[in-house]
């Protein structure tokens, strides 16, 4: 999660026992930058706020919040399953970042976060982890902001039965931490990357809300065929998209729309009416997830901005693009559930 200064200043001062206490640490000097989160992970554990498993485990991991529940899977992927294409992205990542975190991953030595990745629905899977929590959790504990977390143990039984799924298994695709992924591979050190591997049925998938700063003021009747609308819409389009500027909002109905909606922006708005060639390095572009409402879409509007809301992707079609080896345009997707850092570890040194 990202905080502000203020709700992480909050956090550090009430909880002793927050991992933000590890995280939250940078050095002086650009050579030792990141020493500090490997000392701060060595204090925790020699006092005692990490335990640390005398074998390696896998866990059935539970999130709950606002009427949704995720159960999925943390263990290990290995390296070699990510460059045997059993393991497969949708977005290219950015070769300095991989580089940065690389760095990062070397000096502390650790994973604190697992990428997420979905796999389709598998009857004897499926109905080992529903066996299983309804027994009683190793740990569960609620969050500042509502959600439930509880973590149970797999056996080395249930393991096996596991490992025959993961096997048979054609792939799985990354549904968010690419960069971690890719960065994670340049750490030979390491033997893989921890995961939370989830049923596909209960990725929440929505799309970005692009925000576009420094806007010339346009009809969008003209270029785009737009509609005025009399009122805010009820929710994500189920045609077309939205447009909110000065004058309101606006109905575009985008004809040819389809997957990834987001480069038919870019293709017909970014580029050639404020030739935006790079949405992730023009200064102008922001985003919102697209899970906020559009009430609070109008409230985070600042004066000079155009709001595109664009309809929820579908993930079937993220699939085969994969599959067909496509990259989505930047914050094409923006996927829950969000996982939390230091709720579970893998450490290789």
């Amino acid at each position: 999660m990202t905080y502000s200064e203020e709700e992480l200043a909050q956090k550090l001062a009430t909880n002793p026992y927050s991992f933000l206490h590890v995280l939250n640490r940078r050095g002086e000097t650009k050579d030792a930058r990141f020493s500090p989160v490997r000392d701060g992970y060595e204090g925790f554990l020699a006092e005692g706020h990490l335990a640390q498993d005398d074998q390696a485990h896998l866990y059935i991991y539970q999130q709950t919040w606002d009427g949704h529940v995720f159960t999925g899977i943390i263990g290990l992927i290995t390296h070699e399953d990510y460059r045997n294409g059993l393991i497969v992205k949708h977005e290219n990542t950015i070769v300095k970042r991989e580089k940065l975190f690389a760095r990062y991953l070397n000096t502390v030595g650790f994973h604190a976060e697992p990428l997420l990745l979905a796999r389709p629905p598998h009857a004897e899977w499926d109905a080992l982890i529903q066996t299983k929590v309804l027994e009683r959790p190793e740990t569960e504990f609620a969050t500042a902001d509502g959600a439930l977390h509880a973590l149970w143990m797999v056996t080395d039984e249930q393991v096996s039965t596991l490992r025959a799924f993961a096997q048979s298994c054609p792939a799985f695709y990354v549904a968010d931490g690419h960069h971690r992924l890719a960065s994670s591979e340049r750490v030979a050190a390491s033997e893989g990357v921890m995961a939370f591997v989830l049923c596909e049925s209960q990725l929440r998938i929505a799309p970005f809300h692009r925000i576009v700063r420094n806007a010339n003021k346009i009809d969008w009747r003209t270029p785009l065929a737009a509609r005025q609308l009399e009122a805010r819409p009820s929710g994500l389009p189920k045609e077309g998209l939205f447009a909110l500027d000065h004058q309101g909002w606006w109905h575009i109905p985008a004809k040819g729309l389809q997957f990834p909606e987001s480069g038919w922006v870019y293709d017909q708005i970014l580029k050639p009416l404020w030739q935006i060639e790079d949405e992730r390095s023009d200064e102008r572009m922001r985003y919102e997830p697209g899970t906020l409402a559009l009430d609070e879409v109008e409230k985070v509007r600042k004066k000079n901005e155009v709001v595109f809301i664009l309809p929820p992707p579908a993930w079937d079609a993220v699939k085969i693009g994969a599959d067909q080896g496509l990259s989505l345009p930047p914050k094409s997707t923006y996927i829950e559930p969000k996982l939390r850092s230091g709720i579970t570890l893998y450490a290789w040194k």
